[in-house]
């Protein structure tokens, strides 16, 4: 199952098979994916759904509080439920597929993203030849959080055939070390974040830092953390991955955001994955080397002159324990 790279998907938008209400942003055609946008069309709503047999319009009249206009800022509160209509709408080939994941800034800032298709009956999976606009669920779950149209918080990749093509599986564990910062714990009362606002908060304010008396520690329930995994990755220029968290028999929490690393992440030095953790019903003891999920790598097509990287200002490519982009 071939991953399309940023030549093919440009090729997608060029044959109409990816279609927009607004403009292209370059910046959104990434090695190996596509950043899909914020139209100003949201709303707040009563409940999360999957649309199965019905079209989202008339969900939409059913669970609608409030429609919300994002041409202006609009605070999106914590643990309230929103959809938004994206700029972006498919008319995709019959072999290709697409599916969906949080960009990495989303994930660091907790906030639950799932795409949901017209008619679909799973979350961010796009079927075979899909025809239809696309809606993001947003769900701010640690931090309110404001928005405006063409923000991205997600990112699609397109794939052609049906072969899995795992050329390699690593196992990923987090790194506890007794007396360093080993983790960030979200604080349970803070002032929103305004996405577009870089390099702008104090992470004081927001985070606390864990500092270990050993080479462990607690996780509590419903608390959400930021840690660092353990191995170093390295993503070669002819293949992306994939991190599948582990199911429940591993341990009583959950990696909070499947993550997606495009090609050339971490090339020549390697740099660690950052995990999102949250426990669930009791409190965790996580220790250092603890396993949380395994690294699928799949081959693409190679192309050295689009990779994750300081050349095309990917935000994240020397990190270490980072948090998102937003704090200083």
């Amino acid at each position: 199952m071939p991953y399309l790279i940023n030549k093919d998907i440009k090729n997608l938008i060029k044959t109409n098979s990816i279609r927009t209400s607004s403009s292209f942003n370059k910046n959104q055609i990434q090695p190996a994916s596509l950043d899909l946008s914020l139209s100003s069309k949201c709303y707040r709503i009563k409940a999360s759904f999957i649309p199965n047999n019905q079209p989202i319009s008339k969900i939409i009249d059913e669970l609608s509080l409030v429609q919300i206009d994002l041409n202006k800022e609009f605070l999106f509160e914590k643990n309230c439920i929103y959809l938004c209509e994206l700029n972006e709408s498919l008319n995709l080939p019959k072999k290709i597929k697409g599916k969906a994941n949080p960009k990495s800034t989303t994930g660091r800032l907790d906030i639950f993203t799932r795409l949901i298709t017209e008619y679909g009956t799973e979350y961010d999976e796009i079927d075979y030849g899909y025809s239809g606009k696309l809606y993001l669920e947003i769900i701010p779950q640690s931090f309110s959080i404001e928005l405006k149209k063409n923000i991205c918080l997600n990112q699609i990749r397109f794939f052609e055939g049906s072969d899995e093509n795992i050329q390699k599986k690593i196992k990923i564990s987090v790194s506890i070390k007794k007396g360093k910062v080993s983790a960030y714990r979200a604080k349970k009362i803070t002032s929103s974040i305004n996405l577009n606002k870089i390099n702008h908060y104090l992470k004081e304010k927001y985070w606390e830092e864990i500092v270990p008396k050993s080479d462990s520690f607690i996780i509590e329930k419903d608390e959400f953390y930021i840690l660092r995994s353990k191995e170093s990755i390295v993503v070669p220029e002819n293949n992306a991955a994939e991190l599948e968290p582990f199911k429940d028999s591993f341990g009583n929490f959950r990696v909070h955001y499947a993550g997606f690393f495009d090609p050339g992440f971490g090339l020549l030095k390697g740099v660690p994955a950052v995990l999102e953790l949250r426990a669930y019903d009791t409190p965790f003891m996580i220790k250092d080397g603890q396993l949380v999920g395994q690294l699928n790598y799949y081959r693409i097509e190679k192309n050295s002159k689009n990779i994750y990287g300081k050349k095309i200002k990917s935000n994240y490519y020397n990190q270490r324990l980072k948090l998102a982009k937003q704090f200083k």
